[in-house]
């Protein structure tokens, strides 16, 4: 019983940089999940999630609404077990070299925190204020794993003056 303790904390630990296989490894993505229930503060979820790898095309369509945008991850909230990452994440995961792995694999933190957030909540629909909050939940998260590993990074900054003024807040975001 003493050994849990010490094997949860080295899951817990595993360092994103660490990754070496063609593919991220899903002891990586458990390690990622780990990090977010601990930043995050919710529960571990009953089901652990997908990655999906998706293009800035996907994005483009299915997160922004035919726009380009600079997406690198979504969870739509559907109720699915699938998170949607770009591409490129992948690229960076895999390559320890490169230090924006710690950024990419912050991506993924950023994302199941927004998975924990909708499993905690039932999936339920959210209005813009709710959004609003949700988002800077993720992007605290996200800023804290960073910060983890000594690699402060401002991400979400646009989260500070972000608001429901004049947008249909009143409609409820699926």
């Amino acid at each position: 019983m003493r050994l849990l303790p010490v094997v949860l904390a080295a899951c817990v630990s595993l360092p994103a940089w660490g990754a070496t296989t063609s593919a991220p490894s899903a002891e990586l993505y458990f390690g990622l999940m780990n990090w977010a229930v601990r930043l995050s503060s919710y529960p571990a979820p009953r089901t652990m999630p997908t990655i999906q790898y998706v293009s800035q095309r996907f994005f483009d369509d299915e997160a922004c609404g035919g726009h380009r945008c600079r997406v690198w991850g979504w969870y739509p909230n559907t109720g699915k077990n699938v998170v949607y990452v770009h591409e490129k994440v992948r690229d960076l995961l895999n390559d320890g070299s490169d230090p924006r792995s710690t950024l990419a694999a912050s991506i993924i933190v950023h994302e199941f925190v927004h998975y924990l957030q909708a499993a905690d909540r039932g999936f339920a629909a959210y209005d813009c204020n709710e959004a609003l909050q949700l988002e800077r939940e993720a992007y605290q998260a996200q800023s804290a794993y960073l910060v983890s590993f000594g690699r402060y990074t401002p991400v979400g900054v646009s989260m500070h003056t972000a608001s429901c003024a004049g947008s249909a807040s009143h409609a409820r975001i699926r």
